[in-house]
Formats: C-alpha cells, structure tokens, sequence
C-alpha cells in the first residue's frame, strides 16, 4: 500500500477509477457516481467546475483513455470556465446546423456547482423556451459555493437551484445520501425527457465521501434501465398530461424497474404525528430522517417529510404523505444569508410552496404553517438537528438542556479520527489507513476529509467509520474511539477532546518529549479534559525512530502502524504484512513501535488544574472547510532567462549599428517620470481657510516641459 498523494479529494480513496470498475459492490464516492451516470447516457458533458472542486475529474480521465459510453462512442467534455455567457455552448451545440438530428433523443449533462447557476441562468432561460426541438438536458449541481463574508467559507448552497427552478419552469430533484446517488442521477437523466432538469446534492462532505455502494449499475445496466422506464407503456399513454401527472408516472415506472421505493414526498417518523417538519437537501433529509425515527420510538410524536421532487411540486401527493393527526407543519427552508432569517418580510422557497399547498387544499383542519429559516453557513449536526425536532415534537419553547439532549445512537460503529496539517508527511495517512480498512469484505468503511486553510497554515481533519452494516452519517464524528492528533498545536486551536468518547484514546505527536515534559505541551484545559473524560492519552514520539529521522517520508507508515496497534490490533500483523509488501524499511518501523507509542499516565490532579490566562475562552469543535485542496504556500518567481548577455551589452554600447533606441518598458501603458519639487511656496496666509500654493518642479532630463 503506497502513501502516494492524493490526485482529488472527490475520487474513491483519492485515486483514478475506470469506468467499467465502477460497478457491484466497491467503493466510491458521490461524486463519482453523478460523473459516471453521465459520461455513460450522454452525448456530451458540458462542465463548469471551478479548478480545485473537480467535479469533472473522473470523467476527464474517462475521455482521456478512450472509454466509451452506454450508446458505442466516447463522450464529449467541454469543460469551460463560469463567466458571463456560460451554457451559451451547448445550445449552440444542440442548435447548431450541422448537428446529427439521430443523437436529438440522446440527453446532453451539465456538470457544475451552484455557484454556477447565476451565469447558467440565461442559457436555461432559452433552453426552457425551445425545449420541444432541444435534446434532453440534465444539469448535476453540487451544491457548494465559496461565501466570501461567511464563517466557514465554504457553504452549501440550495437556494441558486431552488430559485433557478420555481422562475424558469425547471425539473428539481435532490439526492439524500451517497447510496442513492446514482438512482437520482438517472432519474432526473429520465426526468429530463419531461422538462429541463437539475439534480442537486451536497457538494461538500456527502458528495466527497469515500464509502461502499452495494448495488452500481455500470455504464450497460444504465443504458438498459434507462430504455425500460423510457418504453414502459404506462409512461406514453397519457403524453397529453400535465408535467406533475408525468412526472409521478415516470416513478412509479422507475421504481418498478429497480424494486426501489423512492416517492416525490417521503415521510419518516411516528405512525400518528402532531408536528411534522418538511426538510429539503442531503444532510437535512439524511439527519432529521434518522433522528426523527429514533424520538418516534421513544413515544415523541413527531415526523420528517423529505422533498425529494421540488419540482414539479405535486401538490396531491405532498397532502398524501401528511397524517390527519397533523396539527402543526414547520418548514426547514434554506435562505440566502443570516440577514434573511432575521427578516420577518422574507420567507424560504418551501415554504411557500407548503403553505399554498396546504391554505388551497380540503382538509377537515388545516394545521398551522411555520417556517423555520436558515442561512447557507448553517452546518447542520446530529445535535442541533435533534434539538429543534425535540422543540417542535415537545412544543417546548426553549432550545433542549445537557439533561434533556438527545443523543443520535451510533450502533456498532467504530470512529476514528485524524488532526494533522497539510504539509505534514503523514497527511495522507488516513486515507491509506481507510484503504487498508476496506479489504476486509465483511467491513463497510467510509472515509471523508476536510480542509480549513485558515488555521495553523492548513489543518486538515479525516473522520473514518466502519461497521458490519451500512453507513449513513452526513457528520462530523462526535464521539470517536481514537483520535490521532499529528501536530500537538492543533489542540491549542479546536476543541479535540470534545469529539472523542469518554473512555476512548487519544494520540498525540510529541517529537523528543519526555514523559515529564508532557505538561508544558499541552494546556491546562486539554489536561483536565483528558482526566475527567478518563481517556487514555499515548504519545508518537517520531524522533524515536531511526528509520523516519533517515527517512522522513516513512512518517506516513509510522501513524498507520501506530493507529493498527492501538485500535485495531487484531488486523495490526497483517496490517504490517500488506503495508509492508517486501519494503525493509517498514519491517524496521514496527520493530521501533515499541519505542515511538509510549503510553502517558494522565494523573488524577490534571482534574484540578487551573485554566491558563491566554487560553481562548471557546475553541470550535469542528474545522471550517473553505477549501478542497491544502494550502499552497509556495509562490514561484519566473526565472529571468537572459540568453545572451553579450548582445545586450553590444545594442548597449553601440546603439546605431544594433537600432538601440529608447522605448516605453512593456508592462506600462503611458510613459512615466520621476521629478522633484524645486520650490514650494505658500501664497496664502495660514489664516485664511483657502490653501494656495506655489510649486516649482525640476525637470531634470526627464524631456518634460510645462504646459
């Protein structure tokens, strides 16, 4: 297993895929199945991805090596850049004269972020208006967008679509995690036979997250779904109707093909609820789905609806899904900014729609209609998400105590986390560790990471889970087994304890620390939290090693080593053996483990230590992501390459015979000179409130004259 870096962060493992291994049972992540779908049932991928979040990576790669798509040819990329005129491109594809009309049916795919769609908007406009003569159109939007006035930089971003689609007449579906990922992809590619059609899903940790998909369709099996539900009878019978009437048909067709049971509206939650709370996008849908089901079966009566088709909003089977015990529906809408949620006069997109749906309906009672406002920067967790269904489910008026918190139950997953910063040698440790992990058939592991460049130069924070069943956390991990912190100062800046279980492990890099030095390294408020969580503290003392002082690279197989002994253990012998594959100088790394993981004694008077004066009051928990990629701290200087310095000095010295003459430099627009001021009198006495004076410049041989 090589600790070779990691080509994108939006790639399985951060490594290259090929097309026809993205199939059955394996590992990938979101984002690589939206690509796949696409590359596969596409004439062409029009991609606006900004440079770091490549969203089109895989697909570029697939173009590249030649491969295929579902209808016998390579797919066509164009990837442009987002600014005025944007999209303009396809439809001059899709219009354009020497068009081949037998590819009209063939669907075209944009792939491109939110951010995107402002610039997109036009080109939808008029593809909405020709939409009769246009190919099918699908444009995968990963909700992220850079916030430049936000806390966390990177905000997820619902609002552009949701706009984009009520204004100009657009199909809406929204993806709720990574397993259902490619069904979405090809059912709003479906959808897009019906209306122009955008399919968004969280482009920051869902749609980067690294786990096990049991049932991929590859590229044939598409192709072959995608002509059943597009020839099922049930779809051509009534081609008259409405979009809302299609759009249900071509579910119910869609989940007769694949045993699935997908609806436009999809409830969860207590069997006869009072309150109901109506949530759109990926981790909102994900979170309050799970947490919902969990207080139902403590006797809290409360649901979840999940809008999975925005648009077209079928109002009929929105009204289906909500119980007759439904006294109160609260709406969770996404809004612009926080500005937006303290004003009284703005509402969300979905709650409009929730409201209209339910004032025009005939319901014997109409239940009370709130909506409950939220800004892109909001990062939703199990914790807050739980608190405002306790609030509404309890109609409590007060967000929920330490005492009252629910808790969302991990089950049997074990969660690992890692803290390091990006120039460090071991960064891609995690991810070598989630691969090692992933060989085991009877584990499902999931792997995402995060980059907040803001701090200590660019920390980086990976979460690992594993269990024997399927994994579905759209979070942080809050209550880790380990944590393995490979920079003592990253304690100085988050709040690391916080996120590991009590009870659990801790492991920090102390490089040449002795066991009697370990105070002075780490803070008071660290100290006390080790003791009172009762968590076993380990110090990685890399100095120890011979072979990484030699060999500082190795450091990356030194915290793999290190992590296999102290929590998994049982795998730590074949570990080593498959880490190793002949390679010497790992066989000596685990000969030094002993030497390099000593095991600190944290002491009962570390729960009586005295906060230190310079101790920030608060630290966060989590890292802000506001980046894809690490920091680059290097900035190259253009090498002057003078090739002949001998001609210069000849043009120099003997300027008729080489034309030398005086020219303006290349880099300025108008010619510039230096003077200095000669004389400077004031004419004006200083008591008068007008200032006059007189200024003489001299001129020098600058070849200025006055005017």
């Amino acid at each position: 297993m090589s600790a070779s870096e990691q080509q994108s962060s939006s790639l399985p493992f951060g490594q290259n895929v090929s097309l026809k291994d993205v199939s059955g049972p394996t590992y990938l992540t979101a984002q690589t199945l939206v690509q796949q779908v696409a590359y596969s049932l596409s004439d062409k991928i029009f991609s606006y991805s900004p440079e770091t979040f490549d969203l089109d990576v895989a697909a570029k790669s697939w173009e590249s090596a030649g491969e295929q798509n579902a209808h016998g040819y390579k797919t066509g990329l164009a990837s442009m850049e987002t600014r005025s005129g944007a999209g303009s491109i396809a439809l001059g594809y899709m219009f354009s004269k020497d068009f081949d009309l037998k590819k009209r049916h063939i669907p075209q795919s944009i792939v491109a972020s939110s951010g995107s769609l402002a610039h997109l908007r036009p080109a939808l406009d008029q593809l909405a208006l020709l939409y009769n003569v246009a190919n099918p159109t699908v444009a995968h939007v990963a909700a992220v967008d850079y916030a430049a006035n936000s806390s966390t930089g990177f905000v997820t971003d619902y609002v552009s679509a949701l706009r984009l689609a009520e204004e100009l007449g657009l199909g809406l579906v929204a993806s709720a995690s990574t397993y259902e990922m490619q069904h979405m992809s090809l059912f709003a590619t479906l959808m897009a036979s019906i209306v122009p059609s955008l399919h968004v899903y969280d482009g920051i940790t869902v749609g980067r997250e690294t786990t096990r998909i049991i049932d991929v369709l590859d590229k044939s099996g598409l192709k072959k779904t995608y002509d059943a539900i597009l020839g099922d009878s049930s779809l051509t019978e009534k081609k008259h109707s409405d979009n809302e009437g299609r759009v249900s048909r071509l579910l119910k067709a869609f989940n007769n093909e694949l045993g699935t049971e997908y609806k436009l509206f999809e409830y969860s939650g207590h069997a006869e609820p009072e309150s109901v709370l109506v949530v759109f996008g990926t981790v909102e849908a994900s979170l309050a789905s799970q947490i919902a089901r969990a207080l139902s079966e403590k006797g809290i009566k409360i649901g979840v609806i999940n809008v999975r088709v925005y648009r077209p909003f079928v109002e009929e089977e929105f009204l289906e899904v909500l119980a007759p015990s439904v006294q109160n529906v609260a709406v969770l809408g996404q809004v612009l900014d926080q500005s937006a949620v303290t004003d009284d006069t703005q509402h969300s997109n979905l709650y409009t729609d929730v409201l209209a749906a339910l004032t025009f309906a005939t319901l014997n009672k109409t239940p009370a209609v709130f909506d409950i406002k939220y800004a892109r920067e909001q990062v939703w967790t199990p914790t807050s998400v739980a608190g405002l269904l306790q609030q509404i489910g309890q109609k409590i008026d007060h967000a929920p105590t330490e005492a009252e918190r629910f808790e969302l139950p991990t089950g049997d997953v074990q969660q690992y986390t890692f803290w390091d910063v990006d120039s460090s040698n071991a960064v891609s440790a995690p991810i070598q560790v989630g691969q090692l992990l992933s060989g085991d058939s009877k584990l499902n592991v999931s792997v995402r990471s995060g980059h907040d460049n803001l701090v200590a130069g660019g920390a980086v924070r990976t979460d690992i889970r594993t269990s024997t069943k399927s994994i579905e956390a759209a979070y942080s991990i809050s209550s880790a087994d380990v944590a393995i912190v490979n920079d003592s100062g990253l304690l100085k800046s988050f709040d690391v304890l916080k996120s590991v279980k009590d009870e659990g492990i801790v492991v920090v890099k102390l490089s040449g620390v002795k066991d009697d030095e370990v105070e002075k390294h780490i803070s008071s408020e660290v100290r006390k939290a080790l003791a009172s969580k009762k968590i076993q503290l380990f110090a990685l003392d890399t100095a120890a090693s011979a072979k990484v002082q030699e060999q500082p690279e190795l450091e990356s197989y030194l915290v793999q080593l290190a992590f296999l002994k102290l929590a998994r253990g049982d795998l730590y012998e074949t570990g080593v053996k498959k880490l190793a594959g002949g390679n010497d100088a790992l066989e000596a790394l685990s000969k030094e483990l002993d030497e390099v993981v000593r095991k600190v004694e944290v002491p009962e008077s570390w729960l009586t230590v005295e906060p230190e004066a310079n101790q920030p009051p608060l630290m966060p928990e989590d890292l802000n992501i506001n980046s894809f990629i690490k920091f680059d701290k290097e900035e190259p200087e253009e090498a002057y390459l003078l090739r002949d310095w001998q001609k210069v000095a000849k043009g120099l010295a003997f300027k008729e015979a080489y034309g030398t003459e005086n020219a303006l430099r290349p880099d300025l627009s108008v010619k510039t000179a230096v003077v200095t001021v000669k004389e400077r009198r004031r004419l004006t006495p200083s008591t008068y409130d007008r200032n006059i004076f007189h200024i003489e410049f001299d001129l020098g041989e600058t070849g200025l004259t006055y005017a």
